[in-house]
């Protein structure tokens, strides 16, 4: 006759599928249960023009994504009427592109303030020599240098992830040729990495001194694509 631990020993697999059963339903989970998923893509159409777009998103106190990018269009002359025009893609700054701190409160150097510094000023206003630091505001800039690095965010033609593949697309801005002595010709590259996340990439080249990941890509405006980056965009190829 089998003992009683004879028949725990036994039917051990039972008692711990009987409490996994009973665990799954004091949790409120069922054990089997047949789920319909459908897949939903986020529409990326903004039915209004660039322009329009990063109005929107400059709302002091609640939503100003762009509030430095149009401080900075407005600092240079810029037409507005430039992110109405079709034809173009449009490179959107969020503000972290411009300025970004770090959890220390410092401007960080992967910001356009922090890339390119200023000359620091005692209290009289007068530059100290051999000292630097980074920008707090676009009129700390030659306006033309702000201007150039704008209309080079602009891509002439449309790109988005329809002709973007994975390979490096040279593509022209409107940077004027000779402005830049790094860029002469005024050119950014864009790709797509080859993975499962499929990345926005811009001036991800070999040797270049800076790769930018776009933070959002794809926006399709009444007037042409767009793609929002929260870091610098630079480009130049390492010595």
């Amino acid at each position: 006759m089998q003992t009683i631990q004879q028949f725990l020993y036994k039917n051990c697999w039972l008692l711990m599928v009987m409490t996994g059963l009973s665990a799954c339903t004091l949790a409120g989970l069922d054990v089997q249960e047949d789920w319909d998923f459908t897949p939903h893509v986020a529409d990326p159409h903004t039915n209004k023009t660039v322009w329009a777009f990063m109005q929107d998103r400059n709302q002091p106190g609640q939503d100003s994504v762009f509030n430095l990018m149009l401080q900075g269009i407005a600092y240079a002359g810029l037409d507005s009427t430039m992110y109405t025009q079709t034809g173009k893609t449009f490179i959107l700054l969020h503000r972290d592109a411009i300025l970004r701190l770090d959890n220390r409160n410092r401007v960080t150097t992967d910001c356009y303030f922090g890339r390119y510094v200023v000359p620091d000023r005692d209290s009289s206003g007068n530059p100290i020599p051999g000292k630097t630091r980074a920008a707090q505001s676009w009129t700390e800039y030659p306006k033309e240098q702000v201007k150039n690095f704008l209309l080079y965010l602009v891509v002439e033609g449309e790109r988005s992830f329809g002709s973007i593949g994975v390979e490096n697309d040279t593509v022209k801005t409107l940077l004027p040729p000779g402005t830049d002595t790094l860029n002469p010709q005024g050119i950014m590259t864009l790709k797509v990495t080859n993975d499962r996340d499929s990345k926005l990439k811009i001036n991800d080249f070999l040797n270049t001194v800076r790769s930018t990941t776009v933070r959002t890509a794809g926006l399709l405006n009444t007037n042409g694509p767009a793609h929002v980056v929260d870091r610098v965009v630079e480009f130049g190829v390492k010595p």
